[in-house]
């Protein structure tokens, strides 16, 4: 990411909008939801300080990320675990909510380096509907749009969501 998207998430060295403060786990049931859709090595694009991390054994996860400082908390965090600067060969590709703050013309660009991976996870909650503007944007999209980038269909995996009164899908591309 190239845009001011990607310069917010650089520059959020709070790490606001990362982890919701007091919310840490929106999610219900999601560590257990990702171990069943994730394989192998796993490489986490968007990691952010690490909280999904303990979901996976270290030795079969690395967590991406733009930010920095998410990345030097993360490995505070999570001593065990590694956290790359750089794309790593994987099993699975995990996206979870971080995709829908890739801007629409970028998000070709990353699925395409996603499509090298066995089995490509997306997780967030779908729907245009829940775009809006601000600081950061949020693009949301619907599962079929997903879809048509990546080529394949995919099989859906929904996870609780109370935060925001819904679920939050996961797209298993296998």
């Amino acid at each position: 990411m190239t845009t001011l998207a990607a310069e917010y998430w650089r520059r959020n060295t709070d790490l606001r909008d990362i982890t919701p403060k007091g919310e840490r786990f929106p999610e219900v049931g999601l560590f257990e939801a990702l171990r069943s859709v994730c394989e192998g090595v796993v490489f986490e694009f968007g990691c952010g300080d690490g909280r999904l991390s303990p979901a996976f054994e270290p030795e079969r996860y690395f967590g991406f990320d733009i930010n920095p400082t998410a990345l030097k908390v993360a490995r505070v965090s999570n001593p065990k675990h590694r956290y790359v600067q750089n794309w790593e060969p994987a099993d699975t590709f995990l996206a979870h909510t971080v995709l829908l703050h890739v801007p629409d013309d970028e998000l070709p660009g990353v699925l395409d380096r996603a499509k090298s991976y066995p089995r490509i996870v997306i997780g967030e909650v779908m729907g245009r509907k829940w775009r809006r503007p601000g600081d950061p944007p949020v693009f949301n999209r619907e599962p079929e749009e997903y879809e048509a980038m990546i080529e394949r269909k995919a099989r859906r995996v929904e996870v609780p969501y109370p935060r925001y009164g819904c679920n939050l899908t996961m797209l298993v591309f296998e």
